[in-house]
């Protein structure tokens, strides 16, 4: 059953976005009502402890575009207590804790992620350590950040992982 609503909520979730287009307009009232019923669906299952990983995931990223970012920060801590190995919860917490520049707990989530995906540094890892890297020196750790870039970049397996490493704008910086 969980698999089951959490689909039907994404599938809800995904229509609204696509519908939607252009991010910098706000939710129009009926976007927002559906992504409230969206999060409805979901709501029963996380009271009852029912709710995987991804699920949770999906419910907080609900909430943030509902504008209830306590309830998604609220909500990843605890899918976190009961999945401590979520890369994805610990990367959406990350991501979080970084745009409130809580730069220590968010450093500490990413670096989760690229530890817990270090079994396959596909893509998907690349863009997770990309995500760190941009954290640390968005903090002002320019060398720990090129340090992990450095090592990203000799542990990544392909051509696809290696770009979101190579082009994190460098060129910027200096």
């Amino acid at each position: 059953m969980d698999h089951d609503v959490v689909e039907q909520a994404h599938e809800i979730y995904f229509n609204v976005i696509v519908a939607h287009g252009d991010a910098d307009d706000p939710w129009s009232p009926e976007q927002r009502a559906e992504l409230r019923r969206a999060l409805q669906l979901l709501e029963p299952l996380e009271e009852s402890g029912d709710l995987g990983p991804d699920g949770v995931q999906l419910m907080a990223s609900l909430c943030l575009e509902l504008g209830n970012d306590e309830r998604e920060e609220h909500l990843l801590r605890q899918g976190l207590e009961r999945y401590p190995s979520a890369a994805g919860l610990h990367g959406d917490l990350g991501a979080a804790l970084a745009n409130l520049e809580r730069w220590p707990s968010a450093v500490a989530h990413l670096a989760a992620v690229v530890v817990l995906g270090i079994d396959e540094p596909d893509e998907q890892w690349a863009a997770a350590c990309s995500q760190l890297i941009d954290t640390l020196i968005e903090c002002g750790d320019h060398d720990r950040a090129e340090a992990i870039r450095a090592w990203a970049l000799a542990s990544a397996q392909d051509d696809k992982a290696r770009a979101w490493l190579e082009d994190d704008g460098a060129a910027e910086d200096h």
